[in-house]
């Protein structure tokens, strides 16, 4: 069993549907797919609920009529009279639901994190019943099933987390009978269900989440996420026009890649299928035929697999001169970041244990001077005598791969390797267990580094390997045998 997730890109048009529809096809059932809105539909959603908000009943009214428009040219080519009328009646009930919340919104003058939870999951609804309509037009039996009926999470409007256990019970009930019965289940990504039967989403990355908690609560064979690009990239094609396809990354991997700046997954994603070592597919909506990035519990090889950046950072130093405030300084430090909501990127201590480094991500906290006013307020609050020093536009880059934190000549080959182009280091970090080596620069440096170290560690992909095209049974087999 495989559940398939596909992006805003990937259903943004009636074309886009289609071709979706196509690759869902060509795949071995039972199979669960799940949808995100059609791009930039859940921006035009949130925009028409801030202005009911705040007067603005005609700019709401007008962009409910361009989502609507949108939504109706979809169904519009969906081949199959009875299944497009019955698609246009089941979206006229979603929009009197969207009009209805958008009134409850101008009446109270005041947008609710529950009620944006109830407006935006419009868009996810409306491509669940467009997707399941287009497939059974092309002789699929296809249902739709919407995520708040599945996905058991808290009362936390707008980031919300799942409950794993009762999830996997609303699965059984809601989900497992139509995979059953032999129907492809459409299932709306991103949102899910509160203990009071309100709509609430999951947050940055939820759709992919939502792929996962699902295939975890189903114990699928495999999970695919269709996306606008071809798999894990060894760079950001940006800054290394060579960079390439990495196939086969771990689990631990491909958390350290999305927790060091790379966007095809959120770190959060992967959590489910690790509990049960389910693999995880990178592929693209628009290279179907391209074998993508396999993600799995064991690493393929101990070696430097990609290379990112993490930029907008600020670099926090704290000096304490007396040894034992050390830990006192540390809480305090680490308690105003936690109140401030501000994420500690990497944090490590000087050999002489009294410097502690922390480089941050601040973004919508202040520069250095807010920050650094607030990391001298909480250690006077502790009683700390402490030096407090900050830099910005500080960058992370970081070397990922299984091994190469156990291997010393690795850092030093990292640092020479800047050091030849330039480029000066403000911090290290190497840990034995971790599968990535980081380095503090400056942010000007960071696409300049990125390259060098590329080049250094990751060579060319041959030839002989960019043309091969594994047969995407083979890929399944493949995928089947790890999981």
């Amino acid at each position: 069993m495989i559940v398939m997730k596909f992006g805003g890109t990937s259903v943004g048009d009636t074309a886009r549907v289609r071709q979706v529809a196509a690759i869902i096809e060509a795949q071995p059932t039972p199979r669960a797919v799940v949808v995100s809105a059609a791009t930039g539909v859940t921006n035009m959603l949130l925009d028409a609920a801030r202005a009911a908000a705040v007067d603005g009943d005609e700019l709401a009214a007008k962009l409910a009529a361009e989502i609507r428009s949108r939504h109706l040219e979809i169904a519009a080519a969906i081949g199959d009279d009875q299944e497009r009328a019955a698609a246009v009646a089941a979206l006229d009930q979603l929009h009197a639901a969207f009009d209805e919340a958008l009134a409850n919104v101008a009446r109270a003058g005041d947008l609710s994190a529950r009620n944006a939870d109830r407006i935006v999951a419009t868009g996810e609804k409306a491509m669940s019943i467009l997707l399941a309509a287009t497939l059974r037009s092309l002789g699929t039996p296809a249902v739709h099933v919407w995520a708040d009926r599945v996905i058991a999470t808290d009362n936390r409007h707008g980031n919300a987390r799942p409950d794993r256990v009762q999830t996997r019970e609303l699965a059984s009930q809601e989900v497992r009978p139509h995979l059953n019965a032999g129907y492809t289940v459409v299932f709306t990504g991103f949102i899910g269900r509160a203990p009071d039967g309100s709509t609430t989403t999951l947050g940055r990355g939820g759709s992919d989440y939502s792929a996962t908690l699902l295939g975890a609560a189903l114990d699928a064979d495999e999970v695919q996420i269709w996306t606008d690009v071809p798999g894990v990239l060894s760079a950001d094609p940006r800054q290394v026009p060579d960079a390439r396809v990495v196939p086969g990354i771990s689990y631990d991997e491909a958390q350290e890649l999305a927790h060091f700046g790379a966007k095809v997954l959120h770190p959060r994603t992967i959590r489910p299928a690790v509990s049960l070592g389910i693999p995880v597919r990178i592929l693209s909506t628009f290279l179907p035929d391209k074998p993508g990035t396999l993600v799995t519990r064991d690493a393929p090889e101990d070696s430097v697999k990609a290379v990112t950046a993490l930029n907008n950072l600020l670099l926090l130093t704290i000096d304490v001169p007396e040894l034992e405030d050390l830990a006192a300084a540390s809480a305090a430090v680490f308690g105003a970041l936690h109140g401030d909501r501000i994420e500690v990127v990497a944090a490590s201590q000087a050999s002489s244990r009294r410097r502690m480094t922390y480089v941050v991500d601040a973004t919508g906290h202040g520069s250095c001077s807010r920050v650094k006013q607030r990391m001298v307020a909480a250690l006077e609050d502790a009683e700390v005598d402490a030096e407090v020093g900050c830099e910005e536009d500080v960058a992370l880059v970081a070397a990922v791969g299984a091994g190469v934190a156990a291997a010393p000549q690795t850092l030093s080959q990292f640092l020479s390797v800047l050091g030849r182009v330039g480029v000066p280091v403000l911090s290290t970090n190497q840990q034995h267990s971790n599968v990535a080596l980081t380095v503090a620069i400056p942010g000007r440096d960071a696409a300049r580094a990125v390259l060098a170290v590329h080049d250094a560690f990751i060579r060319p992909q041959p030839a002989s390997a960019r043309s091969r095209r594994p047969r995407r049974s083979d890929m399944l087999a493949e995928s089947l045998r790890v999981g």
